[in-house]
């Protein structure tokens, strides 16, 4: 088997906002899709994890682009399984334009889940799942992903809170709570709506937290963060449980 896998894609009009540049929330759907092919090529496949009521839930990303796709733009993503660590598996993203050069990276940290509970499946005690295999350790960044920070919703103003949003049908996906990928797409809107450039944005950092089920009420806060001339956003749900954290930075 290969080390790598490759998956091809077209910035699409729908997919595109300002400047006809690609939002990264579909950016990050890609990188999903990628990393369905790369998974499925060891054994860890979407649908034959669903037929052994298993799924793959994201816990933390990393991402740095030097610039995003604009709408016609052809790249390609490349990704590999880097490593796994007692039950958090790592993969790394790599983004290529058409002329070879990269634009972007990314690394994520992932587990496998029971698809009703979605307790983490430890893979060496499933007789059923293929040995783990790591193709290539190299990691995109020196560090991995971190761990955000997170005040209690106690510490804030919650009339302070830069937009709120609802846990609608077309935010839910196939494990039956609000994407991942729709977490990016809120922080975006936060951010806009804070006054920021989101698209001059290089740096993210993200950690899930919670899931958002269907109904429920997402409140999202935007910190400066004076230090570093970063800002975090937070989503809390209505019971002040944090659903989600990023660290946005230029």
């Amino acid at each position: 088997m290969d080390s790598y896998s490759t998956s091809e894609f077209t910035a699409k009009c729908t997919e595109c906002g300002l400047d006809n540049k690609m939002f990264l929330n579909v950016i990050m759907g890609d990188m999903q899709e990628a990393a369905e092919k790369g998974s499925a090529g060891y054994g860890f496949g979407t649908r034959f994890l669903t037929e052994n009521n298993i799924c793959w839930i994201i816990m933390k990303v990393k991402a740095h682009f030097e610039r995003y796709p604009v709408w016609g733009d052809k790249f390609s993503v490349k990704t590999w399984g880097s490593g796994l660590n007692k039950i958090t598996f790592s993969r790394e993203f790599e983004y290529y334009d058409e002329e070879g050069n990269i634009f972007g990276i990314i690394t994520t940290e992932w587990i496998l889940a029971d698809w009703n509970s979605h307790r983490p499946v430890i893979p060496s005690k499933k007789e059923f799942l293929p040995e783990v295999v790591i193709p290539d350790t190299r990691r995109v960044f020196p560090e991995g992903c971190i761990k955000i920070a997170v005040p209690d919703i106690a510490e804030l103003d919650r009339t302070k809170s830069v937009v709120c949003k609802y846990a609608d049908f077309s935010e839910l996906d196939r494990n039956r709570h609000v994407n991942n990928t729709r977490y990016i797409a809120w922080a975006q809107d936060a951010l806009h709506k804070y006054g920021l450039d989101v698209f001059a944005i290089k740096d993210f950092d993200v950690n899930y937290i919670s899931e958002v089920k269907e109904g429920e009420k997402v409140d999202i806060f935007v910190i400066e963060n004076d230090a570093s001339g970063s800002y975090t956003v937070i989503g809390y749900r209505e019971d002040g449980k944090a659903v989600f954290s990023v660290i946005a930075a230029v």
